[in-house]
C-alpha cells in the first residue's frame, strides 16, 4: 500500500490538533520534567515489522507538556523520508509521547523519556487488517468539520481496496443510512436517508461533481480506483457544500501529491464472475520530477480500464447490460514555504448498454415484459442499442497559502465538461450513429475558503463560491431544454471547544439563476425564460462528552434547493430509465427543517453508534407514476413530476465488537419512513429496512501477512410502505443475501508484497428484486458473484 501513504499525512496532523483543541489540559502524558530550557534530540526509523522494509511518508508527532502560561501541549510534526528516517531537534528534555501513523498499518504510540539523554528509536508497525466499517471523523479540517456533531461514516484506502466494487454506489451501500438506486450491474446511485440524485452532493477531489446528476441512472462519473478515502455525511450539509447537499454528501478524497520520495505505485486487478468483468488499474507517483521554473515537483499518474459483459440473475442473463470503461488522470504538485499548489487533469469515459427488456413496442408488449421472464437470455460482451456513451473531463487547480498561527487560505478552480449521449432502440436512429439525446454540460467553479486560527477555543471558516454552467441539447429527441445556470454563495461556519462541550454553527446564503433556451420541434414546445431563487441555509449542533468514550450530539439544520431543469421541463422518453417523464414548470423550491441526534460509545474492543432523525420538507418534488405512454419509440411507464409536503424519519445503528483479538463482529442497520403529509400515505422510492451482520476471523503470519476470513448476511425487510394507486405492480418482498470473504494484506510472493482478497456476493444465488432497483418491473437482481482482487505495490 505504498501508493497510499501520503493520503493520511494531513489527516493525521488534523487528528492531533483536534485532540489538543478539545482538551484544555491535553493528553495525560507528562510523568516528570527537567528545568525549563533543556532540550534533547530524538531520531529513528519506521519499519514494517514483517518485511523489515522502511516506511516512507509516515506521520510522526511528538507531544510535549504545555509551556508557561499555556494549557496547549507543544507539538512537533514531521514525516519519514524514503528510507523511513525521521529527526526531531530541540525537543524539551522530559517524558514525551511519540505517535506514528501510516495508512494500512496499525498506529503506534509510546512514551519516550528524554530527561537524561537523546534517544534513537526504531518503530515497528504491523499491517492493519482491512475492516469495512464506519468511523466517526474527529479531524479539524474544513472538509471534516461536521464530523463530531453530524452522523458521519468513512472508508479509508485500506477498506476501499478490499471492498471496491464496480461503482462508487456499490462501494458505500453497506454503510448505515445508505442505499443505492440500481440499474443492473453498471449503474448504482447513492441514496442517503431516503434522498438521492440532486439532493445528494458528490464531492470529487475537492470539487462538486457536475455530471448531469439529475438523472437517477446518471451514476457519478468517478474512477473508484482514484479514491484514497470516501466519507459520507448523512443529513443536510448545505452550509459548507451548497444547496445540493440537502440529503447528504459523498466526499471522494484523493491522496495528496507526494512531496518527498522516489517513484512508487501499484498495479490492481479485479475480476467479477457474474458479468465476467475484468478491471485493471495502474498508478505511479513520486516527488523526484524536476520541471523548468518549478523545480522539484510531485506527480501522480493513473490509468484504469474495465470490460464487462451482460450481468446475470440466478436464472438468466440481463441482455445488453455490459459496459466498457477507460479512465486516466495526471496530477502535479509543489510544496513550498508559502504553502502548496497542485493541478489535476482527469478523464472518465464509459459506454454501457441499457436493459433490452425495458424497451418494448406497445402496451401489450410492456405488460408481457413485466410479467414473463426475458426470452433473450445469453451472455455477451457486445453492447447494442439502447445504449449510453458518457465522458467526463475535469481540470482542477488548488492553492493553499499558509498564514500565521495555523491560518490558511484555499483557492480552488474547477473546469468540468460532461458529454452524455443516449442512443435509441427504435425508429431510423437505431441504424445510425446519431444520438437521440446529446447533452453537453460545461461547468466553471471557483471556491475561496479562509480558515482562521483557533482563538479562545473558537475556530472557523469563511468562504465564497461561484458556479457558471451551460448545458447544450443537441440530440434528435427531446427530454430537457438547454440552459444556463449561475450560482453564487457566501458562508461561514464556526466551532467552539469548551472542555467536554463542542458547539458548531453555520450560515450560508445562495443566489441561483436558471435560464432555459427555447425548443420547438416535432410537436414539442419548451419556452425560454429565466427564474431566480435566493434563500438561506444554516445549522447548529452540539456534542457533549458524557463520560470516557461516551458522547452525544444534537443537530438542527435548515436547507433548501430549487427545482432543476428536468423537474420543470422534462418531456419525452428517458432512454436510460426506460420511462416517459413529464416536468412541471410551476414547481417551487424545496425547504427542509431537520433534527437529528447521535450517540457514540467507544471502547478498545467495542464501539456503537446510534442515530435518529426527523426531516420535514415543504414542497417535496417526486416522480408520480401514471398510465403507460405509447410513443413512436414504443410504450413506456409514464411519470410526472409532482410536489407535496413530506416528512422523513429514520434510525441508524452501527457497531463493532471484538470479543477476542482474532474475532470481529460487525452490525449495520437502517430504517427510514417517508410520509406524504398531505394525504397521509407513504412516499415513493423509500428504501426498505435493512440489517447487515458480519463475522470475521483474522490473524497474521510472516509468510501470508495479515489474513482474514469472514461471512455475513444482509437482511432486507418487505417494503410495505408503497403508496396506494400505483399503476405498476412493484415487487416489495423481503430477502436475505449471504456474503463470504477471505484475503490477506501484506502477503509475500517471491519477495513481492501482494494484497489479495476473494469474496462471494449473494453466495446462495438468491432470487430477489430490491424495491429501489429501476429494473424491478422486468428482471431479478444479480445472482452469485465471485470477486477476486489483487494489488501489487512497487
Amino acid at each position: 500500500m505504498v501508493f497510499y501513504f501520503a493520503s493520511r499525512v494531513r489527516r493525521c496532523t488534523a487528528w492531533s490538533l483536534l485532540a489538543v483543541a478539545l482538551s484544555p489540559i491535553g493528553s495525560v502524558l507528562i510523568a516528570q520534567t527537567t528545568p525549563h530550557g533543556a532540550s534533547r534530540h530524538i531520531h529513528g526509523i519506521v519499519e514494517d515489522d514483517v518485511s523489515g522494509r522502511p516506511l516512507s511518508n509516515a506521520t510522526i508527532t511528538v507531544q510535549a507538556a504545555p509551556r508557561a502560561r499555556s494549557t496547549t501541549p507543544l507539538l512537533f510534526n514531521t514525516r519519514s523520508d524514503d528510507k523511513g528516517r525521521f529527526d526531531f531537534r530541540d525537543v524539551p528534555a522530559e517524558v514525551v509521547r511519540l505517535r506514528v501513523r501510516v495508512l494500512g498499518f496499525t498506529p503506534h504510540e509510546e512514551r519516550v523519556d528524554l530527561i537524561d539523554a537523546d534517544r534513537l528509536i526504531t518503530v515497528h508497525l504491523t499491517v492493519a487488517t482491512t475492516v469495512l466499517q464506519e468511523v466517526a471523523v474527529r479531524a479539524d479540517t474544513l472538509a471534516e468539520r461536521l464530523g463530531r456533531v453530524a452522523a458521519t461514516s468513512t472508508l479509508d484506502a485500506a477498506a476501499l481496496s478490499a471492498t471496491r466494487g464496480q461503482t462508487l454506489g456499490e462501494t458505500i451501500k453497506n454503510l448505515p443510512g445508505v442505499a443505492v438506486i440500481q440499474f443492473g450491474p453498471s449503474i448504482a446511485k447513492p441514496v442517503i436517508r431516503g434522498l438521492n440524485s440532486q439532493r445528494v452532493l458528490v464531492m470529487n477531489a475537492g470539487l462538486r461533481q457536475e455530471d448531469q446528476q439529475w438523472g437517477t441512472e446518471h451514476a457519478p462519473n468517478i474512477d473508484s480506483f482514484e479514491a484514497s478515502g470516501v466519507t459520507v455525511i448523512r443529513g443536510a450539509a448545505t452550509v459548507l457544500y451548497g444547496a445540493d447537499a440537502l440529503g447528504g454528501v459523498v466526499r471522494v478524497d484523493h491522496a495528496p501529491v507526494p512531496d518527498s520520495g522516489g517513484t512508487h505505485g501499484d498495479i490492481a486487478l479485479n475480476t467479477f464472475s457474474n458479468s465476467r468483468q475484468g478491471a485493471l488499474s495502474m498508478s505511479a507517483q513520486g516527488a523526484d520530477l524536476v520541471l523548468p521554473g518549478l523545480g522539484a515537483t510531485g506527480y501522480r499518474v493513473r490509468v484504469t480500464s474495465r470490460v464487462a459483459g451482460n450481468g446475470g440473475a440466478p436464472d438468466y442473463y440481463l441482455s445488453n447490460t455490459g459496459f466498457r470503461e477507460l479512465n486516466g488522470s495526471v496530477a502535479l504538485g509543489v510544496t513550498r514555504s508559502w504553502g502548496t499548489a497542485d493541478v489535476l487533469l482527469s478523464r472518465f469515459g464509459t459506454e454501457l448498454g441499457v436493459l433490452k427488456q425495458a424497451h418494448v413496442g406497445n402496451v401489450d408488449d410492456l405488460q408481457r415484459a413485466m410479467t414473463a421472464p426475458p426470452t433473450d437470455s445469453s451472455f455477451s460482451y457486445g453492447i447494442d442499442r439502447p445504449s449510453q456513451q458518457v465522458s467526463h473531463t475535469t481540470l482542477r487547480t488548488r492553492f493553499t497559502f499558509a498564514a500565521p498561527k495555523a491560518s490558511e487560505l484555499e483557492v480552488v478552480y474547477g473546469l468540468q465538461y460532461n458529454h452524455r449521449r443516449e442512443f435509441d432502440n427504435h425508429g431510423p436512429l437505431r441504424f445510425r450513429n446519431e444520438a437521440a439525446f446529446n447533452l453537453k454540460l460545461f461547468s466553471n467553479s471557483l471556491d475561496l475558503r479562509w480558515t482562521h486560527a483557533r482563538w479562545r477555543g473558537l475556530k472557523g471558516t469563511i468562504g465564497t463560491s461561484g458556479l457558471a454552467q451551460g448545458n447544450q441539447t443537441l440530440g434528435k429527441a427531446f427530454l430537457i431544454p438547454g440552459y444556463d445556470l449561475w450560482q453564487g454563495a457566501v458562508y461561514a461556519q464556526e466551532d467552539l471547544a469548551l472542555g467536554r462541550l463542542s458547539l458548531n454553527a453555520g450560515l450560508r446564503g445562495d443566489a441561483i439563476s436558471q435560464t432555459t433556451i427555447a425548443f420547438a420541434d416535432q410537436g414539442i414546445r419548451s419556452a425560454a425564460g429565466t427564474r431566480t431563487w435566493r434563500d438561506l441555509s444554516g445549522s447548529f449542533g452540539a456534542a457533549y462528552l458524557l463520560a470516557d468514550g461516551l458522547d452525544i450530539a444534537l443537530r438542527a439544520a435548515r436547507a433548501w434547493r430549487p427545482p432543476t431543469v428536468n423537474e420543470r421541463f422534462a418531456q419525452g422518453v428517458h432512454h436510460g430509465t426506460a420511462q416517459y417523464e413529464l416536468g412541471n414548470a410551476a414547481l417551487n423550491a424545496e425547504r427542509s427543517q431537520g433534527l437529528e441526534a447521535t450517540l457514540r460509545y467507544t471502547r478498545p474492543s467495542f464501539n456503537l453508534e446510534a442515530a435518529t432523525y426527523r426531516n420535514t420538507i415543504a414542497g417535496f418534488m417526486y416522480l408520480q407514476p401514471g398510465e403507460p405512454v405509447q410513443t413512436i419509440r414504443g410504450a413506456f411507464p409514464g411519470y410526472r413530476y409532482s410536489q407535496t409536503d413530506a416528512r422523513l424519519r429514520g434510525v441508524e445503528l452501527s457497531g463493532n465488537w471484538s470479543p477476542h483479538t482474532r474475532v470481529q463482529l460487525r452490525l449495520n442497520g437502517t430504517a427510514v419512513r417517508g410520509t406524504d403529509r398531505i394525504n397521509g400515505g407513504p412516499l415513493f422510492d423509500m428504501p426498505a429496512d435493512r440489517v447487515s451482520l458480519t463475522t470475521r476471523v483474522q490473524g497474521r503470519r510472516p509468510s501470508v501477512g495479515a489474513w482474514f476470513v469472514g461471512a455475513g448476511t444482509q437482511m432486507v425487510r418487505q417494503q410495505d410502505g408503497v403508496p396506494e394507486g400505483t399503476v405498476y405492480t412493484l415487487p416489495t418482498a423481503g430477502y436475505a443475501l449471504m456474503q463470504l470473504e477471505a484475503g490477506s494484506t501484506g502477503a509475500r510472493v517471491l519477495g513481492q508484497r501482494l494484497d489479495v482478497s476473494l469474496s462471494v456476493n449473494n453466495a446462495l444465488d438468491t432470487r430477489y428484486r430490491d424495491y429501489l432497483s429501476r429494473y424491478r418491473l422486468f428482471v431479478n437482481d444479480a445472482g452469485r458473484d465471485v470477486v477476486f482482487r489483487v494489488t501489487m505495490p512497487f
